[in-house]
């Protein structure tokens, strides 16, 4: 008995000694403090994380101040828009990580009028080049050439002003093209380009539910505009007479006849750039145009 107790003691306090081993490293490994916990922005890191827009790296970090490459603001871009289709890149490297963003990018056009070269750093220009290449399906103002993409970048507060030159050499105090770019100003950017995609996928689905409602018939313009929470829904419509009508919630009865053109927008209730915006200058056809 007094050995069978010993040795019974014996395992015990041998199992109690690897577990107090292992219990320490498991809590200094809990309490290591991530690069990014501290961080003024580290909001939009977390953002662009959870929705899957950017990575942390196998430790656990995600290096803020690191520049981005080409392939990380790319495959970022790819992820905001959700982009799920692709064509091949002749000539790009089979074994590169990047390569189906790259593909998927291109048939979307935001590859367009850019060198492809995955690994390298980009500069303040390059990356809003990229961006207005990504939005410029998606609101009008981008779908044309710019003379500096960095000034775009700055005026949509993709990327922050910076003292430097412009892409032609000439000073500036805040659309410098020539530094680099930042992890977490890329965080920043892809997590307002993130939002302003969601809104305009909801902004679309409520503005062609009020679409679909309009009708004519007895030579009156009928439809409803409904109640959405957070949204502000809003039709104004042009007479003959020269006077305007506005609706926003509710049943919509015009005479046909003197409507002149009417406009129906979606915005976020508080904020002034539409997320859905259509001209109806064709009655008494119902047909529309996209002005985002």
């Amino acid at each position: 008995m007094y050995f069978f107790l010993s040795s019974v003691l014996g395992t015990v306090l041998t199992l109690s000694g690897l577990f107090a081993a292992a219990h320490p490293s498991t809590a200094q490994a809990q309490t290591v403090q991530k690069d990014y916990e501290n961080h003024p922005n580290r909001a939009a890191i977390e953002y662009v994380v959870k929705n899957k827009l950017m990575w942390l790296y196998p430790d656990g970090n995600f290096r803020p101040e690191q520049p981005v490459t080409q392939a990380d603001l790319v495959a970022g871009l790819v992820n905001v828009k959700g982009l799920t289709q692709g064509v091949p890149i002749p000539g790009f490297p089979a074994n590169h990580w990047a390569k189906v963003y790259y593909e998927r990018a291109k048939k979307d056009g935001i590859l367009d009028n850019v060198s492809i070269n995955p690994n390298k750093v980009l500069t303040r220009e390059e990356t809003g080049l990229l961006m207005v290449n990504a939005w410029k399906k998606l609101r009008i103002p981008f779908d044309r050439e710019h003379q500096s993409y960095t000034a775009v970048a700055v005026a949509e507060e993709w990327l922050p002003p910076r003292p430097g030159k412009f892409a032609n050499g000439v000073s500036t105090t805040r659309f410098d093209a020539f530094s680099g770019v930042s992890r977490v100003e890329q965080a920043k950017a892809l997590a307002m380009l993130h939002r302003d995609f969601l809104g305009i996928n909801e902004g679309e689905k409520i503005a062609n539910q009020v679409h679909n409602s309009f009708k004519i018939s007895g030579g009156y313009l009928r439809g409803t505009i409904p109640v959405v929470n957070g949204f502000s829904i809003r039709l104004i419509a042009s007479l003959k007479n020269g006077k305007v009508v506005e609706f926003e919630s509710g049943g919509i009865l015009l005479n046909a006849d003197q409507i002149k053109y009417f406009q129906l927008s979606v915005k976020r209730k508080g904020e002034a750039v539409p997320l859905a915006l259509y001209n109806y200058i064709k009655l008494p056809s119902l047909e529309r145009e996209n002005v985002r």
